[in-house]
């Protein structure tokens, strides 16, 4: 039972229901924004197989086994949307054995997968310090405008990845759109990305509601007309209702 998406290769940037994936078993990612200290400890897990892996795409076999397939896809989901931060392909599967649910990893080249995740880690790293005494809601403002800074969008509409986003500064919406949610989570903000049609901005909880912004669309016009809106606001919005 392959446990990845039907295009792993950017699956983060993809909603369950686009990839097929509405009827299967376990928790979708949308319904795990909250960090999961069990989960985040397996994705370590992962990247340690990972690392010691052989640069054939053979299957690696971790040492993470579930007890229902529910689990097994739930994690598979965590793991691509907010665990692994690298942009070469890694394809994670489950194999029942004996009524468990083992979980392998296959990759063309690990040492770079481990390699990219790890520099997107560190940079990311970086910037939440830089403002760790602030509060929630500075915190957000804060992430908003580094991405804002750092991030152009790619007209050739090949970089997909956080990856692009935060070590090249060049990608798509989903670019923008994950390299806000991680900083996010990485400071303990609830963060959620939202899609509609070929597009994805973030909502942030921030003193008691949901602010929304399109970094991606700000950015593009020169402006900050989508930076930290109300629902109510967002629920007027033509541009995003119509997409």
């Amino acid at each position: 039972m392959n446990i990845c998406f039907a295009k792993n290769l950017f699956a983060m940037q993809q909603t369950e229901s686009s990839a097929g994936q509405v009827d299967v078993a376990g928790q979708l990612s949308s319904q795990m924004c909250s960090q999961y200290p069990e989960f985040e400890c397996l994705g370590e897990d992962v990247l340690d197989a990972l690392e010691g892996g052989r640069e054939n795409g053979s299957f690696i076999k971790t040492d993470i086994v579930f007890d229902s397939q529910e689990e097994a896809f739930s994690f598979g989901r965590y793991y691509y949307r907010y665990i692994y931060l690298g942009k070469e392909e890694v394809t994670l599967y489950s194999f029942d054995e004996n009524g468990k649910f083992a979980i392998y990893v296959s990759c063309g080249n690990p040492a770079r997968a481990v390699s990219e995740h790890s520099q997107v880690q560190d940079r990311l790293s970086e910037v939440v310090q830089k403002c760790s005494t602030l509060g929630d809601r500075e915190k957000a403002e804060y992430f908003y405008d580094w991405v804002y800074d750092n991030v152009s969008y790619d007209q050739t509409l090949k970089n997909r990845t956080i990856y692009d986003a935060v070590m090249n500064g060049n990608a798509v919406c989903w670019g923008y759109v994950s390299a806000y949610l991680m900083l996010c989570r990485n400071a303990g903000l609830i963060c959620e990305p939202v899609y509609a049609g070929d597009h994805a901005w973030n909502r942030t909880w921030l003193d008691g509601e949901w602010r929304y912004c399109d970094i991606t669309w700000d950015k593009s016009l020169g402006g900050t007309r989508w930076k930290f809106i109300t629902q109510k606001d967002m629920d007027m919005d033509s541009m995003h209702n119509n997409l």
